[in-house]
């Protein structure tokens, strides 16, 4: 048995067959998986520190199996879990550390379990700030090595940007600090961030450089809820696409959108959340100028607070507060299987209005959402990350990381979840949205949004990432030979190659893996159980009352 393999390991052991094993296995993408295979691990490890992880790595080296590895289990396609003898690592308590480097507060080393509210938390005790996602459970650790997209994207870049140095144990069973600036190590980091989370080895810890409020000491942020319309949709989405008529539109400006659809049952309206800010990037004497708030006020209508905030610019608000305005009060909105497919855009604003990509998007929009008995529930996201002064194209350009599409403009994520209980057709509806939404927004001449199909690993839907590279990886296909020659140079025995979603030749375990009891999901009590526990809904519903 597996557990009796690991002699010295502390941590805690579940196998398939045992009763917890259904909720240890749960992560975030197993609701969403009609064949849960790609989500079976052999057993789950629990590791306490770095010896339970090197006793992992040894176990899998010497009985030819692979280790998937996961912090948090946010991934949305499964990418983190693992089928077959394979086992799943589980770090999601493991390495919490946190602690300052300096007496001013500017950098920080923490672990990798650390998870996003946390991390804002300590930030935020000392007036600092970083960009960062908006799910406040998910980890330091994946969110990291996919870049750590969010709503401060185009005035500060990504949270991968400010790594100054990583700890990893790779599959040699060595731990290392891997630094920014150092020659040696720069093909390892430069895989790390953006190659693909989890196919390099175990990251433990991360320093950061880390952003103060008082350099920014006007910052203004604007923070509102609108009632959803179709029309209201397209008018703050034309102001999203304003912003790139020039390309010299202000650096400090940030934009994004939220929809959530309308919960009947809960007597909960469609609702979109808008949150912008102007960073203050030049210092104290930088001029402000309202108009750009006072746009989105007069495209959205009648505002109103959002989680009992309102902001409309008119006074300071700190980054570091800003910051945690963004985080989202529970772990996922709708407790159903979902299609989620995240995409990037260089199409400008020239583009963008030749193809009426604004209509055409909250047409798509509004096709489920006017059938309130179609069982399905949309969540909609879209930002602006373009312009010459954007620090997410810019920031880029020093080569550090491997993260692709950074010359992008626009981000979307359409997602849609279904409840077969309350429609029978809720799952073809679904499917038959996403598809359509695919085949005429990206991937072609003449898409509404994008020609290329330009997806993220952490928002996007594929478990054959050799298959499809092309979609993941720009400068095709230079820096995915690149970063399979590092996976092949620090791990050739494919311990870290756990499932599809890994760069690299595949082996033949993964290839063609061993059976294991999968088949048709089927919501058990166990895993209602774990959903429950991970997801408040009613939280949520009680903030937009």
């Amino acid at each position: 048995m597996v557990a009796s393999a690991f002699e010295g390991f502390h941590g805690k052991v579940v196998q398939r067959g045992d009763e917890t094993y259904e909720q240890c296995v749960y992560q975030y993408a197993w609701s969403s998986l009609i064949n849960k295979g790609p989500i079976e691990p052999e057993a789950i490890i629990y590791a306490k520190d770095d010896n339970d992880v090197i006793t992992a790595i040894n176990y899998a080296n010497n009985n030819n199996v692979a280790v998937a590895v996961r912090t948090g289990g946010h991934q949305y396609s499964g990418a983190s879990s693992t089928s077959g003898r394979n086992i799943q690592l589980d770090l999601s308590s493991t390495f919490t550390d946190f602690h300052w480097d300096n007496a001013d507060h500017s950098q920080a080393t923490l672990g990798i379990s650390t998870d996003l509210g946390r991390f804002q938390t300590e930030l935020g005790k000392h007036g600092r700030f970083l960009p960062m996602g908006v799910c406040r459970q998910v980890h330091m650790g994946g969110h990291l090595q996919t870049g750590g997209y969010g709503q401060l994207i185009r005035s500060f870049g990504l949270l991968s940007d400010y790594v100054q140095k990583v700890r990893i144990i790779t599959a040699d069973g060595q731990a290392r600090w891997v630094e920014r600036g150092r020659a040696q190590d720069k093909d390892l980091l430069y895989a790390i961030l953006g190659g693909s989370p989890g196919n390099f080895g175990v990251i433990t810890t991360v320093t950061l450089k880390v952003l103060r409020d008082e350099d920014y000491p006007e910052s203004r942020g604007f923070r509102a809820l609108f009632l959803y319309s179709e029309a209201t949709l397209k008018r703050l989405l034309d102001v999203m696409v304003d912003m790139d008529e020039t390309p010299d539109t202000p650096g400090d400006y940030d934009y994004s959108l939220s929809m959530m659809t309308a919960v009947p049952a809960e007597g909960r309206p469609a609702v979109i959340v808008a949150f912008s800010h102007w960073a203050n990037l030049e210092g104290r004497n930088q001029p402000y100028n309202p108009g750009f708030f006072e746009k989105i006020l007069k495209a959205g209508g009648t505002p109103m607070p959002y989680l009992g905030t309102f902001l409309d610019g008119t006074t300071h608000t700190t980054m570091s507060e800003l910051s945690s305005h963004f985080l989202l009060p529970v772990a996922r909105v709708f407790p159903f299987p979902y299609r989620k497919h995240t995409n990037l855009s260089n199409s400008n604003a020239a583009t963008l209005r030749e193809s009426n990509w604004t209509q055409w998007v909250s047409a798509r929009v509004e096709d489920l959402e006017k059938v309130p008995s179609n069982g399905c529930y949309i969540g909609a996201q879209f930002l602006y990350s373009g312009g010459t002064h954007s620090r997410f194209i810019r920031n880029a350009k020093d080569g550090v990381t491997s993260l692709s599409w950074r010359d992008s403009s626009f981000m979307t994520t359409l997602s849609v979840s279904f409840d077969n209980t309350e429609s029978a057709d809720a799952e073809k509806t679904a499917e038959a949205w996403v598809k359509t939404n695919d085949s005429e927004g990206v991937g072609h001449v003449g898409a509404k949004f994008c020609a290329q199909d330009r997806r993220i690993l952490w928002g996007s839907y594929d478990l054959d990432l050799p298959a499809a590279r092309e979609f993941y990886f720009d400068q095709e296909p230079e820096k995915y030979d690149r970063v399979s020659a590092i996976k092949k140079l620090y791990d050739p025995n494919h311990v870290f190659t756990a499932n599809k979603f890994c760069v690299g030749p595949l082996p033949a375990r993964i290839l063609n893996p061993d059976s294991t009891p999968g088949g048709k999901y089927v919501f058990s009590e166990a895993m209602q159980s774990a959903d429950r526990r991970a997801n408040d809904v009613a939280r949520l519903a009680l903030a937009l009352a």
